[in-house]
């Protein structure tokens, strides 16, 4: 029988983007990482190189199997599993395939069409859920909404002139059209927006709030709508993503966690009204129904990810693979289409040595194979990457990535690397991870090009961080600064100890919660020479009514505690950097600020203020304000800026 996975790449793109000849010069055996190491380069042409990786988005596999659907720069494209890929129109929104096999897509952020046929709704399309029934649900947000962190921190586009805000104004909403009709079926649910839904038998199941900012998102319900009549089922202070409504309507499926969430399988039964846990399994990140006995899941394991079968009664896993690599998804997480028949996956698949491209995988095994090769001409710049660990002050056993480009991918004294300077770069969330990938994309893609400087990168995943279970995640709940940052700084010593880094030229960074560890540290040690803080918090109290997200974070992180009194107000300035100004004075590390002038999450007020309190405590600083921006640059001339000073500022600091 035909392995369905066992097809040929397209052929590659025939050049490097900066040295062709040095590529074909290499051996391209993807299993071996040492040989994958790359000669050191420049890093800020590595970085302009890394800036043309071409990601592969809403990847949706076709229900039978045999090709799979993918947004690549704004255009719908269709490949089949011998590498022909064919571009089909353009897309500003997610990609699906419908149950008779056409393809629905999204020409414009407000448009879904299907051969011939176009409709439109009054706001941006966020998600399609294609019904068996002839039917499409809409997941939209209306002009001038707040999307959440993993969007940037903006707000959908809005030219209205004057911009109007009232609570409960700007929602994201549900409604549903009948293929072929061009007028919307609005689904009501007075004062509630909509963060995730499914779709079937003209059910909506829904995760809702009645806080219509992203703050709602940490205070989330699950609702199902029927027939016009919204119950609600269940009700947490956690975080709930990917609800699902199995075939034949007596029974759900949702995942429970924490912020970006990757958690625990909630199963609720719609008869009876019980909601319980589903077995054991953890950090799963997206999941579906094979039949109404079995479920299919994906998420991380470790810094990598996970997948297999599941079923639906008793929880018990049926398969289980993992994988050193990353699949890429909604939100930056891990996440899949499979076909119908429940045999083959399709997903963005990358992993230390590949860059990301449209992989397929048998589902039960998990042996991703690439079926594009977009990125082909990119291979070259591949480091060498292993996982660390290391213990932290309470005898906790805390890992992470390290990333070099020796020349035989040895970080040890004996074999001529040497100590070496350090670059630790903390990750955002808090309940976030760095994930075994091509080029880590997160603090502007910087990891891979610092070494490529001749730097070692380590890029910690201190308790709080996903990957390790809801009790690691847990652990950093109104520990905020404390315990996380000792995990941090074990690492450094770890890799002091050990050999790898020159204690004299070490530098921390790192954005938005990885941010505020950056300006953190530097009021707790002096052990850095430079640190570059980007879209960080400085202080909660602020943060705390100018933040979109602040309502539900800070109740969630900082374990309740309220600035409207006095013993919150406290707590919260304990653990803000810009109230320890004289610390840093103390530490003296250099510290450059980057921050986008748009940002709603982490909004520039906090980089300004850092900026004031850390330049009138007299620490060399700079602040780089970037206009149109939010919570991450993305206009290319901006990210280039950005990767010139923070590469300056390290140099200038003596580290690089």
């Amino acid at each position: 029988m035909t392995d369905p996975t066992d097809a040929r790449p397209a052929a590659p793109r025939p050049t490097d983007p900066l040295d062709a000849r040095q590529a074909a010069s290499r051996t391209t055996d993807p299993t071996d990482v040492h040989q994958a190491a790359a000669p050191t380069r420049d890093p800020l042409d590595v970085h302009q190189a890394l800036a043309g990786v071409r990601y592969p988005e809403s990847v949706s596999l076709h229900p039978d199997g045999d090709r799979v659907a993918c947004v690549i720069d704004g255009v719908a494209h269709v490949v089949t599993l011998d590498g022909v890929l064919e571009a089909v129109g353009d897309c500003q929104g997610p990609v699906r395939w419908l149950p008779d096999g056409r393809l629905l897509r999204t020409p414009s952020p407000s448009e879904l069409a299907v051969e011939g046929w176009r409709a439109r709704v009054d706001g941006e399309i966020e998600d399609l859920i294609p019904g068996e029934d002839g039917t499409v649900l809409v997941r939209l947000a209306d002009p001038g909404s707040d999307r959440d962190g993993s969007h940037l921190g903006l707000r959908v586009p809005d030219e209205s002139d004057p911009f109007v805000l009232t609570p409960g104004g700007r929602l994201r909403r549900l409604a549903w059209f009948e293929l072929g009709d061009d007028r919307p079926h609005e689904i009501v649910l007075p004062g509630l927006t909509v963060w995730d839904a499914d779709w079937r038998d003209r059910r909506a199941l829904a995760v809702t709030s009645e806080d219509e900012t992203p703050a709602g998102y940490y205070r989330p319900r699950l609702d199902l709508v029927e027939d016009g009549e919204v119950r609600t089922l269940h009700r947490t202070s956690w975080q709930l993503s990917r609800p699902r409504l199995a075939p034949g309507g007596r029974t759900a499926v949702v995942v429970e966690g924490l912020s970006i969430v990757s958690g625990r399988v909630l199963r609720a039964d719609l008869v009876t009204g019980e909601v319980a846990y589903l077995g054991e399994l953890d950090d799963v990140t997206d999941l579906g129904w094979l039949d109404d006995q079995t479920l299919w899941f994906t998420g991380w394991s470790g810094t990598g990810v996970h997948g297999g079968v599941l079923d639906a009664a008793d929880g018990r896993v049926l398969s289980r693979w993992t994988a050193r690599g990353t699949l890429g998804g909604r939100d930056g997480q891990p996440s899949l289409s499979a076909d119908r028949a429940g045999t083959v996956a399709a997903a963005c698949w990358e992993s230390p040595e590949l860059p990301p491209e449209v992989a397929v995988a048998v589902l039960g095994e998990g042996e991703w194979r690439p079926v594009t090769a977009l990125n082909a001409g990119l291979a070259g710049l591949a480091v060498h990457q292993e996982e660390t660990t290391w213990t932290g002050r309470d005898g906790l056993p805390i890992s992470g990535l390290l990333l070099t480009t020796p020349e035989h991918g040895d970080t040890t004294p004996e074999h001529g690397a040497g100590p070496r300077p350090l670059v630790v770069m903390v990750h955002g969330g808090p309940t976030w991870l760095w994930s075994s990938s091509f080029a880590p994309a997160e603090s502007n893609q910087l990891a891979v090009p610092l070494a490529h400087a001749g730097a070692a990168v380590l890029l910690p995943n201190p308790r709080g961080s996903s990957g390790r279970g809801q009790d690691y995640a847990r652990a950093v709940i109104g520990q905020a600064g404390e315990a996380d940052l000792d995990d941090v700084l074990a690492g450094v010593d770890h890799l002091v100890a050990t050999g790898v880094a020159d204690p004299d030229r070490v530098a921390i960074m790192g954005l938005s919660y990885g941010g505020y560890l950056t300006a953190w540290a530097v009021t707790r040690t002096d052990r850095f020479r430079a640190a570059v803080v980007m879209s960080g918090v400085s202080d909660w109290l602020s943060f705390s009514t100018a933040s979109n997200l602040a309502g539900g974070f800070d109740p969630l992180y900082h374990a309740g505690a309220d600035p409207a009194t006095a013993e919150g107000r406290e707590r919260l300035a304990a653990r803000s950097p810009v109230h320890h100004a004289a610390k840093a004075a103390k530490a003296a590390t250099p510290t450059l600020i980057l921050h986008g002038e748009r940002d709603r999450t982490t909004p520039p007020g906090q980089a300004e203020q850092l900026y004031r309190a850390w330049s009138a405590a007299g620490v060399s600083t700079q602040l780089v304000l970037y206009p149109r921006e939010g919570h991450e640059l993305v206009e290319p001339a901006h990210r280039r800026d950005a990767a010139q000073r923070v590469i300056g500022w390290l140099t200038g600091g003596g580290v690089l």
